[in-house]
């Protein structure tokens, strides 16, 4: 295990054709605390720690219509390659 108890976690969001990416942003931000990195419309990267990465994660697919969730990684470089920034 790495030094820190509270790993980070980037999670790749993607927003479809009908989905509001502000709106999802900011409903992540006030449930969760997470941090938006990186956004380059439609897509964002949030910020989050290792233990609530699965209910955000579960949140994004259950909650939040026409946000998908493309990928969690451990640094925020692979995200960003996900879609070719």
């Amino acid at each position: 295990m790495k030094g820190s108890l509270y790993r980070k976690r980037y999670v790749l969001i993607k927003a479809d054709s009908s989905g509001n990416l502000e709106m999802a942003l900011d409903k992540i931000r006030t449930k969760f605390g997470s941090k938006m990195k990186f956004r380059e419309d439609p897509y964002a990267i949030v910020l989050t720690d290792q233990f609530q990465k699965d209910s955000l994660c579960l949140y994004i697919e259950k909650d939040l219509k026409g946000i998908v969730v493309v990928t969690v990684s451990g640094t925020i470089k692979k995200c960003k390659e996900k879609i070719g920034a």
